[in-house]
């Protein structure tokens, strides 16, 4: 009992994960990209699976009281695993950006002294202030 409970929680946690790194971004921020992925998934399938099928008939062959053995391919439905290749749309900050928490935030290289960062590496300097890093005044 005690090892399928941890199974469920285990279970519980990675679906929650794979949520949250599925669906954190809003796919409409302008700084959110996505591409499409794929992915392979085992499945069953059904296949004709072809065998030998023995039958009897009439014939002249007295030595075998008159019944000769016949053979025929016939198919009987039949399963195995098979991989069957999906498809998802992935979202991730697009260049420049990173993430944190649900939103794509731009990132400078060089860090803004007495400004913010509002795209990558530009930034929106204080009033007095200037340069690609806002550190002239």
């Amino acid at each position: 009992v005690v090892h399928m409970l941890f199974r469920w929680i285990l279970r519980g946690l990675i679906l929650s994960f794979l949520l949250k790194t599925t669906l954190s971004l809003n796919p409409d921020d302008p700084n959110v990209c996505s591409h499409w992925e794929s992915y392979a998934v085992t499945v069953q399938e059904s296949y004709a699976h072809p065998f030998d099928q023995i039958y009897y008939t009439r014939c002249t062959d007295i030595l075998n009281w008159f019944k000769c053995t016949r053979h025929r391919i016939s198919y009987k439905t039949a399963y195995r695993r098979g991989l069957r290749t999906m498809y998802r749309r992935r979202s991730q900050c697009c260049p420049g950006y990173y993430e944190s928490g649900d939103y794509c935030i731009p990132l400078c290289t060089e860090e803004c002294v007495h400004g913010r960062c509002v795209s990558p590496d530009t930034c929106h300097c204080e009033p007095g202030w200037g340069g690609t890093d806002c550190s002239s005044g």
